[in-house]
């Protein structure tokens, strides 16, 4: 449902991060204001939400983001990454007519981007000049295009049908959507079914009663990660065997092996809604209470039989199970938030008032479980049982776990007021204090205000003189926010009891623990302070909009795992989580729209953006003994990333290259490392001390965009309409960890195979191996991160009326839609957008 967003309001960034089948995107609104989750909470219907995956967007009726500290501020402790308030559809208002509505859609998908790999003659040169002789015959090699083989073209359908309608004292809406996504790799696909029932009742004059139900069950497959063995799986190795057996692929597996063997299921049932009552009590006083449900239930199984992939000698390679593995696991989450407000509405003379206050409860808990076993009976899933006569052999074969997750609760007491004076002047004040469970009791409850003030010029009487400005508006409003979206157990210790210690005059296995990690019964919340000044603007009789918004934002009291000094008896590599650290994020946002209808044809043009100015502003401090994060971890175990005072959340570090190492002589008189030939990278001397080591690795740049933008153009022509949306952003490098990741005998990029031979040959692609000095973190592998995507076009007919109403209908549309038709970027790797949870 979020994906609506991309490129549609500023300051949002949304990033898929995964082509699977129902995969969620990533959204930050206004940057990344924490090293844990940063992203936003939804307010669906009224009911709090950190994922809305299970809605069906032919429900969803408007979407409005909160960014600003004043709008914000009433979800207190929740809204420091910025919140999205989701309304769902209700009745139609038509008394006694029903309307039926139904939509489907039916999609192909693709990969858009082939990575440009060595084909088999290439990389038989490229192994020859590693290992002399590996081949003998370069021009005899196989060439197999493992990405061809797992990647092909998969189905999408859609289909909405809906029934709404109204009598004198109800309104109803009931949607049903389902949704099938095929992967475009095998064994893969995601199947949703959304049940959506909302209802109003008018019972007397002051009292209304309501409910919005939506029930969504779900399943999926799961296919094992078989694009990177694609990407690195060797040219010159077939996938078969001429007798029809799975070939060997050398450290990475034979793809299509995986794929066969695969078999990983997972499903889930949703339901979330929230019931309603809402009396009038006197004159201008309204009571509102609304008791809010979010709960699913879920499982999943996984099983592997026993398979080997062999060598062409007919020894057993690497790729094997021995013995068939199962697994299930099941989940539970059951949350719940009752809301009570009290509201006053009143108007007197140039004065007008509304104030609320309210109290909230609010639990949640969760589950899961999870139990694995050996050596099947069978491989067909009639025998995917975990029990002794489905086992060959029962001893030792069980596993199991059970892990409690979430136990938490909340209590707020929450108020605001807005005044407005001749409708020109307005000022609002917030308060909400919020108690949580996840602290210890001295720190469970924090205060959250916030304050803000307006100023509409157009009601000025100066501005008559100015016809052609049909709306301005100044407004500015500063406050301070939380983020709770940390784990409950962050304050406790935990000790370690799986041990034994053998001891005694007769030694003897006596069960023990050890201490295994320490809690900090002192953490509390994040808040983040923020302003925010803002312009809105119209000419014309608003045929010309403009918004425009300056946010500052400071995040203190962030928590991060900082090391502690030995001497407090945590052991080596024990980290404890402190409230140490500052964020900066700094921007100006700006949305501009332009429509116009002239006759038969109208139009509409938009465009936005938001720039971005993230700072890490402290770590550490007076607490633990780290004053940088590190992560950024890649396969091989080398980290990447660096958080550090003065840069960017994340930020790319490593070595700069200057050229490649020409001649023996250019290597001696130039600071090298020991490990560094002819025909290496040329690493920079940053710090001057004549030698390359570690101390020279500095800043390389950062994955946060510096600005991210959109633009929205629509056409119609009496029934013919064309919309279509781009989006993009600048500024951001990405670290393409494919490349650095390189252990014998992966297959290379194409643009290896211009590397260096001899003097003069090249200057930019050293020598070829696998793995070792060059492929050490450095600009080579650190790319421009910016692009610019065509992310929607669709044209639209609408049919004659004549023709829909011998149809019995009201209206009729037919729409071909593209998405994410092209892409303009320098990234050499799948796609520019490349996000994660993890900010580190």
């Amino acid at each position: 449902p979020v994906q609506g967003l991309m490129g549609k309001v500023a300051g949002v960034q949304v990033t898929n991060t995964s082509g699977a089948p129902g995969a969620a995107p990533v959204v930050r609104v206004r940057g990344v204001g924490t090293f844990n989750n940063s992203s936003p909470i939804y307010v669906v219907d009224g009911v709090i939400l950190d994922d809305i995956s299970f809605l069906n967007a032919a429900d969803i009726a408007s979407t409005e983001v909160l960014k600003d500290a004043s709008a914000t501020a009433i979800y207190g402790s929740r809204g420091a990454n910025g919140v999205i308030i989701i309304t769902t559809r209700s009745g139609s208002l038509t008394k006694g007519k029903t309307v039926f509505s139904y939509s489907g859609e039916y999609n192909l998908q693709k990969l858009a981007k082939k990575i440009d790999l060595l084909n088999g003659k290439e990389f038989a040169i490229i192994s020859n000049e590693i290992r002399p002789g590996s081949f003998n015959n370069v021009d005899a090699v196989p060439n197999t295009d493992w990405q061809d083989l797992i990647y092909h073209v998969a189905p999408m359908h859609n289909h909405q049908f809906s029934a709404s309608g109204s009598t004198e004292n109800m309104q109803f809406y009931f949607g049903v959507g389902y949704f099938n996504q095929q992967g475009i790799i095998d064994k893969s696909s995601y199947e949703k079914l959304t049940i959506k029932l909302n209802n109003t009742y008018q019972l007397t004059r002051r009292l209304k009663l309501g409910n919005n139900l939506t029930i969504a069950p779900h399943k999926e497959q799961i296919a094992p990660n078989v694009t990177y063995a694609a990407y690195r799986a060797q040219p010159v190795l077939e996938p078969y065997y001429p007798d029809g057996s799975f070939g060997v692929v050398y450290n990475v597996g034979n793809p299509l092996a995986d794929l066969k063997y695969s078999n990983n299921y997972f499903k889930e049932i949703r339901g979330v809604g929230n019931f309603f009552a809402e009396a009038a009590l006197f004159q201008h006083f309204t009571l509102k209470s609304s008791f809010g449900l979010d709960a699913y239930y879920n499982k999943s199984v996984s099983f592997t039989p026993e398979f080997t992939v062999y060598n062409p000698d007919g020894t057993a390679s690497q790729q094997q199970n021995v013995g068939s593995d199962l697994y299930k696991g099941t989940g539970d989450f059951i949350g719940w938030l009752w809301e009570n407000t009290l509201s006053y509405n009143q108007t007197f003379g140039k004065h007008a008032l509304d104030a609320v206050i309210g109290y909230t409860m609010q639990d949640n808990s969760s589950e899961s479980y999870g139990i694995s076993g050996q050596n099947i009976l069978r491989d067909g899933r009639d025998f995917w049982y975990l029990q002794p006569s489905y086992l060959t052999n029962t001893v030792n074969q069980f596993r199991n776990s059970v892990d409690p997750n979430q136990y938490y609760s909340m209590i707020s007491y929450l108020f605001r007021v807005n005044y407005t004076f001749d409708g020109k002047y307005i000022f609002t004040t917030t308060f909400r204090r919020d108690g949580s469970s996840k602290f210890a009791p001295g720190n469970r409850f924090s205060n959250f205000p916030s304050f803000a003030a307006g100023w509409n010029i157009t009601r000025e009487k100066f501005m008559e003189a100015i016809p052609f400005v049909s709306n301005l508006k100044l407004r500015a409003s500063w406050g301070i926010i939380g983020n709770d979206k940390i784990t409950y157990t962050d304050r406790f210790s935990t000790v370690n009891a799986n041990l034994v210690s053998v001891f005694g005059v007769n030694p003897a296995a006596w069960p023990a623990a050890t201490y295994s990690k320490s809690g900090n019964a002192d953490l509390k919340w994040e808040s983040t302070y923020q302003t925010d000044i803002g312009l809105e603007t119209g000419f014309f009789q608003n045929k010309l909009t403009a918004e425009f918004d300056f946010y500052n934002k400071v995040t203190k009291d962030i928590l991060v795992e900082l090391s502690t000094p030995g001497y407090l008896g945590n052991g080596q590599g024990q980290k404890i989580r402190f409230n140490a650290a500052s964020v900066l994020n700094r921007g100006l946002e700006f949305q501009i729209n332009w429509r116009e209808k002239k006759n038969d044809f109208s139009y509409s043009v938009g465009v936005l953006g938001s720039t971005i100015h993230n700072e890490v502003l402290k770590i550490g401090g007076n607490v633990g003994i780290d004053s940088v994060l590190i992560g950024g971890y890649l396969g091989n175990g080398i980290p990447v990333t660096q958080s550090r005072v003065g840069l960017p959340i994340g930020a790319f570090y490593g070595y700069k290259t200057n050229g490649i190492f020409q001649t023996p002589e250019e290597l001696a008189a130039y600071p090298h490392s020991s490990q560094a030939e002819v025909g290496d990278l040329r690493f920079v001397d940053v710090n001057h001390d004549t030698k390359i080591d570690g101390n020279d690795r500095t800043f390389l740049g950062s994955p946060i965009p510096k600005f991210i933008y959109g633009l929205h153009f629509e056409a119609g022509y009496k029934d013919f309409e064309l919309s279509l949306d781009l989006q993009g952003q600048t500024g951001n490098k990405i670290f393409n960890g494919k490349e650095v990741v390189r252990p014998d005998p992966y297959n290379f990029e194409k643009h290896v195979f211009n590397r260096w031979t001899g003097p003069g040959t090249s200057n930019t692609e050293p020598k070829p191996s696998f793995g070792g000095y060059n492929y050490s973190p450095s600009d080579r592998f650190v790319q421009d991160g910016s692009f610019l995507r065509l992310r929607n076009v669709t044209f639209s007919y609408i049919l004659p009326s004549g023709l829909s109403d011998k149809l019995q209908l009201t209206k009729a549309v037919l729409y071909l839609k593209g998405t994410n038709l092209y892409t303009l970027t320098r990234f050499t790797g799948y796609t520019p957008e490349i996000g994660s949870e993890d900010v580190l």
